[in-house]
């Protein structure tokens, strides 16, 4: 039985007309009629009889609208009971560096609304300089602009220009992420001259403000490594790493059930001497709240467990 056409002769007896019913059901009428007679023909009784006025049910019609109802009324409590109720539209914009935190902790946050009926995210990994131009145009609801601490004076005097406000997330040294049968995967410590013969895997759109004459002078004694492969998708450099033996990358803290998952390790070098930090940048007056906040705090509690 379709419980559709208890629906139907429910309402038929409150209207006590089959065309009036069949307007509050927004259906034809044709289609309404056409239910109740197989309704009538699938139980063997005449539910309702015509009259001068519209319709009125049979005594048998009466007995069965009764049952009806209390079905009805059951079905009603039963769905309101176990069915989920319709959560908040779910919309939020943001862009961030190719970090695997950021990325996890946006996992995070979506899978709390996985439920929800409307979804509208936008998350985008990118560059300092293009997260920088979303949020000035308003594109995002916030970014994260990841720089070394010596170029701090540059992006503070960037922010200012583009009258965007700066909250710092945190301050950390890269550490070498490989495979964990890396021949130097079993080292403490990877002195910096041990990586030279192997492949090291670049973000290719990274991109850094210009440095001075002087600091390339102080720095041009470190070699740099000769065998580099840039990729521009975060989630193929898991792949590389494991697949291509000898290379390495040099990363943000990264949790430990990532690491696990794709049988990778980080290893610190004494050359992470540099501090860098991920701020989250926003424009003037307008700061994070609802949904974005709660990303936010989701991205703190990661921070707080590496």
């Amino acid at each position: 039985m379709n419980t559709s056409y208890l629906r139907y002769v429910v309402e038929v007896d409150k209207a006590r007309s089959i065309s009036k019913a069949a307007q509050n059901l927004y259906m034809g009428q044709p289609n309404l009629s056409k239910a109740i007679k197989e309704l009538e023909a699938d139980i063997g009784i005449t539910i309702f009889r015509r009259t001068p006025k519209g319709v009125e049910p049979t005594p048998r019609g009466m007995e069965f609208l009764s049952y009806a109802r209390t079905i009805l009324a059951q079905l009603d409590e039963l769905e309101s009971l176990y069915k989920q109720p319709v959560s908040e539209s779910v919309s939020l914009r943001v862009a961030a560096p190719r970090a695997t935190y950021c990325a996890v902790a946006f996992a995070d946050f979506i899978s709390q609304y996985a439920r929800s009926e409307h979804i509208d995210v936008h998350f985008r990994e990118t560059h300092a300089d293009q997260a920088i131009k979303l949020a000035q145009m308003g594109q995002v609801d916030f970014a994260i602009v990841r720089y070394q601490q010596t170029a701090e004076g540059y992006f503070e005097s960037l922010f200012s220009e583009k009258r965007l406000v700066k909250r710092e997330l945190w301050s950390f040294h890269m550490s070498l992420m490989m495979a964990s049968d890396h021949p130097l995967a079993r080292m403490d410590e990877v002195p910096y001259h041990m990586l030279a013969g192997y492949t090291e895997l670049v973000h290719g759109d990274y991109q850094t403000p210009p440095i001075s004459f002087s600091q390339i002078q102080r720095e041009a004694h470190l070699p740099s490594s000769m065998k580099r492969v840039y990729v521009y998708d975060r989630g193929s450099q898991y792949d590389l790493l494991k697949r291509m033996e000898g290379s390495y990358m040099w990363v943000s803290p990264v949790p430990q059930t990532v690491l696990r998952q794709h049988n990778l390790v980080l290893k610190p070098c004494p050359l992470a001497g540099v501090v860098h930090k991920d701020v989250l940048i926003y424009p003037e007056g307008k700061a994070p709240n609802g949904l974005a906040q709660r990303y936010i705090d989701l991205l703190m509690d990661r921070i707080q467990g590496n």
